[in-house]
């Protein structure tokens, strides 16, 4: 097969396991638009045709995985990123093209290069050719009306939109930790026969990830806790090589935003902070040389020498539940993320971080 063809073959199998027959019509029919459009577009331009219609096969599957479109743009960079690698058919500069195009598609307020522009406009031709601009973000309008011009289409000024997702309502620390306690005190058991950890993990779009995550989860169990709360975070935020479904991801990310802080010098732990535990877990429960960021929670109560957390897969045993531990040399840090926090990750630069590579 040829490289299309490839690309094909794995976005049709995602799109195949949409239930809704009308959402898996509508899938295909934007996404194939879409990668016509970027081909129309990349040739009008002096671009290779073949990468922009392979990007714009590839820029909503997370969305069409998880059912979700929020940080579904760079998530998706995260989750086409090991499937064209496994493709093997791809150059390093290749891939770095496709998934910059994929990571940034969501911004369209914003320029950036001449394939991640590409597929931005592509995104919204589409909607135009099919009479659906009035899912169309307000704030694109402007490029589609650009676009328009460039290619002396007919139409009167487009100046309406909305979004295409109803916003979440702001991240809220309390909210963070009644969701928390909800989930753990279900004592969730990682297993395929429970609902609600199949929910937590589907965010990992690999087939392996039931099998990587079973007594390895409490991090994923906090970022769905995030995410219900109102918080808006992909799979993986460049330039940290990790995802979000461990406790290490959590600690540089947190670090990098300045939401660290440690059980000294007078600081609190409050309801809603994020606790990340210094080896905690038995070395016979984990993987040998492990580092000491080994298991995190959410934090419900501090009680003088004692912290009430909600954690999933507590002490790597499968489980969820609400804990009573010791503020001890067991405690790393704590995370504190601040109410009204808003994602602007995607303003790195994603061609920089290398992780397309990895």
């Amino acid at each position: 097969m040829n490289r299309i063809s490839i690309v094909q073959h794995y976005v049709d199998k995602i799109i195949e396991n949409i239930k809704s027959e009308t959402e898996r019509k509508s899938a295909i029919i934007h996404t194939y638009g879409v990668a016509q459009c970027c081909a129309l577009i990349a040739s009008r331009r002096g671009l290779n045709t073949e990468l922009a219609y392979i990007s714009g096969l590839l820029h909503d599957i997370y969305a069409f995985f998880t059912g979700s479109s929020l940080c579904h743009a760079q998530s998706g960079a995260e989750m086409a990123r090991p499937a064209i690698r496994n493709m093997n058919i791809f150059s390093d500069e290749e891939k770095k093209c496709i998934l910059s195009a994929i990571f940034y598609h969501s911004n369209k307020e914003v320029v950036h290069d001449e394939y991640d522009e590409v597929l931005k406009d592509a995104d919204l031709l589409q909607r135009f050719l099919t009479d659906t601009v009035s899912l169309i973000n307000e704030r694109a309008i402007p490029r589609l009306n650009k676009l328009l011009n460039e290619f002396d289409i007919e139409a009167a000024s487009i100046d309406y939109g909305q979004n295409q997702e109803t916003a979440a309502e702001p991240f809220k620390k309390s909210l963070f930790a009644d969701i928390a306690e909800k989930f753990a005190g279900q004592n969730i058991c990682g297993e395929r026969e429970n609902k609600t950890f199949i929910e937590i993990i589907k965010y990992y779009p690999e087939a392996s990830a039931f099998d990587e995550l079973r007594n390895n989860w409490c991090a994923a169990f906090v970022y769905h806790c995030a995410l219900k709360a109102g918080m808006e975070l992909p799979i993986k935020q460049p330039p940290i090589e990790y995802r979000f479904a461990g406790a290490g991801a959590w600690y540089e990310w947190g670090k990098a935003n300045g939401f660290i802080s440690h059980d000294n010098g007078g600081f609190i732990p409050a309801r809603g902070d994020i606790v990340i535990f210094n080896h905690i877990i038995s070395p016979e429960n984990k993987p040998k040389d492990s580092a000491w960021h080994d298991h995190i929670g959410i934090v419900l109560a501090c009680e003088d020498a004692f912290l009430v957390t909600a954690e999933g897969n507590i002490d790597n045993q499968n489980v969820s539940g609400i804990v009573k531990r010791r503020r001890d040399h067991t405690i790393g840090c704590f995370l504190r993320i601040p109410d009204g926090y808003q994602y602007d990750g995607w303003k790195c630069d994603y061609k920089a971080s290398r992780i397309y590579t990895l």
